[in-house]
């Protein structure tokens, strides 16, 4: 039997992949998962991320949408825990005009993700907190490899590590013809049939995301309780 259509790759992957495919085991971990993901130029198809402690209960809605908002994202990209910015140096940074600027931040100041030192230097705020966190991405396609690898590169951006995904004979023929431009670009590949059985032909390599701004975006999403869900390993 045969997927007919990318969403039954998918369910069927959900429904029975392991997580030991794309991420190397750990005791207690907890995960969350979304679908659609929208934190990057491009929809991730899932989203899987784990962490090695106990998963936060959740941010509010509010605090997790500022995280996922560009403006703030890039203050909050630009911060450090110690060495304070210059107002002027975030505005330049934030690529909006300083009213809006100056909106965004005094809500990151009132949540506490900022923090103020006085005469316009700022910090990483208390409230910031990045968790121990491994962020996996995939791509499902039954066919079109161009199409998957150029979107799951785009996914480098906020991912630990990115997976494309495909039926056995569709991934076969790219582990024989285009296995070479896969590793240089440390995307992996998992073959997937419609017994719900997986083979990891490639595996992507641990990395750190390759923008902090997206990756904060990311966080946003995964933190917000109405935006994830909780899954089992």
């Amino acid at each position: 039997m045969l997927f007919q259509w990318e969403e039954d790759l998918r369910q069927s992957f959900l429904r029975r992949g392991e997580p030991a495919l794309w991420s190397r085991p750990v005791d207690q971990v907890a995960v969350r998962t979304t679908v659609e993901s929208r934190c990057s130029n491009g929809r991730a198809d899932w989203v899987w991320a784990g962490v090695r402690c106990d998963w936060p209960a959740g941010i509010d809605r509010d605090t997790a949408g500022l995280l996922q908002q560009r403006t703030c994202s890039r203050i909050l990209a630009t911060l450090k825990p110690e060495a304070a910015r210059r107002e002027d140096f975030l505005l330049a940074r934030s690529g909006v005009a300083r009213r809006t600027f100056r909106r965004w931040l005094l809500q990151l100041l009132e949540v506490g993700l900022v923090s103020e030192l006085g005469q316009g230097a700022y910090v990483l705020g208390p409230q910031f907190r990045v968790p121990d966190i491994e962020i996996c991405s995939f791509e499902f396609k039954l066919d079109d490899w161009r199409r998957a690898f150029y979107q799951a590169k785009r996914y480098r951006t906020f991912s630990h590590r990115v997976y494309v995904v495909m039926p056995p004979r569709a991934a076969m023929r790219v582990a024989v013809e285009w296995l070479a431009i896969f590793k240089q670009f440390n995307i992996g590949l998992i073959s997937h049939n419609a017994d719900g059985e997986s083979v990891r032909r490639l595996p992507s390599r641990k990395q750190q995301p390759g923008s902090r701004e997206v990756f904060i975006r990311a966080l946003g999403m995964l933190l917000d309780q109405d935006a994830a869900k909780p899954a089992l390993v």
